[in-house]
């Protein structure tokens, strides 16, 4: 049976936001990595598989993880259908449930994930991806940022509670006290909001270094969410060369 063709934006079987049929900027950069690398690559939340059959069209072999097996099981259809055979698929929850060994992979995609991870799990995540990282192997990285027009009423909080020195600034423990936007409703009760400057210090801290951190506007991104052209993460880091052991604190 042919696997069904995906919309532009679908909502996820697990109401954990939605999956686009295109890539998004940090995605296509994940992707022309993928042509230089030999050793494996893993796809955090990789839904119905955008950004995962791209890698695969370069020649990597990829590893697609999400939470929902429904998910993996269309993308396995999909991957079929092209005739991609380097795939597996891990259905897991991140970071808890999913191990590899240290220095096996050469880039980790975690696209619209890391934003609904608690601070403990985003600090765990992160040492975790340093740790299965080969050295010169690289992070990638698109998470939501308070600057989007469904948060609109938090922005000033947010700013307050970075100068105030708050580890997870951006942690909402109930959207509904800052936001009635209809499109949360396809979305879970908790949301970590993200910005380059947070981001950016947790993934020093495990000894990557930040290549590039930036806020931008999705081309496929929804009208009735834009705001000011900050309204999502990208982030690009690399496990650094060396011949001693990175240090994870």
């Amino acid at each position: 049976m042919t696997p069904p063709k995906q919309k532009k934006l679908a909502l996820t079987r697990n109401r954990m936001g939605w999956a686009s049929a295109e890539l998004n900027e940090v995605s296509v950069l994940f992707v022309e990595y993928c042509r230089t690398v030999d050793l494996p690559v893993l796809d955090i939340g990789a839904a119905f598989g955008t950004a995962t059959l791209a890698a695969l069209g370069t020649g990597a072999f990829v590893i697609a993880n999400d939470l929902d097996a429904s998910h993996l099981a269309q993308l396995e259809g999909r991957a079929l259908e092209a005739r991609h055979t380097q795939l597996l698929v891990k259905p897991a929850s991140f970071p808890r449930q999913i191990h590899f060994e240290p220095a096996t992979l050469a880039a980790v995609h975690a696209s619209n994930v890391f934003h609904f991870l608690t601070g403990n799990q985003l600090a765990e995540g992160v040492r975790s991806i340093a740790r299965w990282l080969h050295p010169g192997g690289k992070l990638f990285v698109n998470a939501a940022t308070p600057y989007q027009a469904a948060f609109a009423n938090f922005i000033s909080e947010y700013e307050i509670r970075v100068a105030s020195g708050v580890k997870w600034p951006g942690w909402v423990e109930k959207i509904s006290q800052y936001s009635n936007h209809k499109k949360l409703g396809a979305m879970p009760a908790s949301i970590h909001l993200l910005d380059d400057r947070v981001l950016s210090a947790l993934v020093e801290s495990v000894g990557l270094v930040v290549e590039r951190a930036w806020l931008y506007q999705r081309g496929d991104f929804p009208k009735e969410l834009r705001l000011d052209g900050r309204e999502s993460l990208g982030l690009i880091a690399m496990k650094p060369v060396t011949d001693q052991p990175t240090e994870l604190r």
